[in-house]
């Protein structure tokens, strides 16, 4: 027995047809609609996260509004609690707390010296000096 030889681009089915692979219009249209399919996926994908990120932009502005709107509140508050401190800090205020307490200035003066205590050493102006700069940038 002796086969039939088949050409290489045909297939034999059951029945001993030869089947022929052809590249005809059909088979174009397919890979045609395949791109544009494709084609149409991509778009697709790129306008959703063009929209995504629209919205996190959105959302992240919303987030720094409310922030901002906070530092305004904030802000105000330090003011008041400024003003607030500045007027309990007021010479007259105290000097008047102090007379209703029944405080009063003293008739004689006493300075009472202690040894050790002052005397002027090396360096006693410069951390003087410091302290004050310190005391005055506070606000």
């Amino acid at each position: 027995m002796t086969a039939r030889l088949a050409p290489v681009n045909a297939r034999v089915n059951r029945r001993g047809r030869e089947f022929h692979v052809v590249i005809g219009p059909g088979t174009r249209r397919r890979g045609r609609r395949r791109y544009w399919v494709l084609l149409v996926a991509a778009l697709t994908a790129a306008f959703l996260v063009s929209v995504y990120a629209r919205i996190a932009l959105d959302r992240s502005a919303f987030v720094v509004t409310d922030i901002e709107r906070q530092i305004t509140v904030e802000e105000a508050r330090y003011w008041d609690l400024r003003l607030q401190v500045t007027e309990l800090q007021a010479p007259e205020r105290i000097s008047s707390l102090a007379l209703e307490m029944g405080m009063v200035y003293p008739e004689i003066v006493r300075t009472i010296e202690v040894p050790g205590l002052g005397e002027s050493g090396p360096g006693v102006e410069e951390r003087w000096i410091d302290l004050k700069a310190l005391l005055g940038a506070q606000p």
